[in-house]
């Protein structure tokens, strides 16, 4: 969480725990997402464009993987929406995969409220608001916030 609050050496830190683990554990859903996470905080911390576009491009090729190891896994698909929603859309296009996530996260939710706490819930439908607004979807993005409204006040 350091790193992801702007720690660059907490990153870089990360990056290499992740890395030994993935070598580790190659089959790992769960690492290889982080190692992707991580690749991507690495590109946001870059210097240089050409890396930072390259680094994060190669965690949402990471993200994508563990995605394709393990579908269903919860956090698996938290972090690659997030990753997705707080990249440059011009350049990656990939809010609608943030989109897709959250949706995913939510419509578990609806099956079995256990699956996400209510702070879980109320961050997954900001989110998901904030994404369609950045791909211009504004019916969709106050939809959800009509959601979300109704979800706080059931919860008080």
């Amino acid at each position: 969480m350091k790193g992801v609050d702007g720690d660059k050496k907490s990153v870089k830190n990360a990056y290499e725990i992740f890395l030994k683990l993935r070598n580790i554990e190659p089959d790992n859903a769960l690492i290889e997402a982080y190692y992707g996470s991580t690749l991507a905080l690495l590109g946001r911390d870059a210097v240089q464009p050409l890396e930072k576009a390259d680094k994060a491009q190669e965690g949402l090729d990471s993200l994508n993987q563990a995605i394709s190891m393990d579908p269903n896994q919860k956090e698996i698909r938290m972090l690659r929406a997030n990753v997705c929603l707080r990249l440059p859309e011009s350049f990656f296009h990939c809010t609608q995969t943030a989109i897709e996530d959250y949706s995913f996260l939510l419509e578990r939710y609806k099956k079995d409220p256990s699956y996400l706490t209510n702070t879980q819930v109320r961050g997954i439908m900001e989110d998901l608001s904030t994404a369609y607004k950045n791909v211009g979807k504004l019916s969709e993005a106050n939809e959800v916030l009509q959601r979300l409204k109704q979800f706080t006040s059931k919860k008080k």
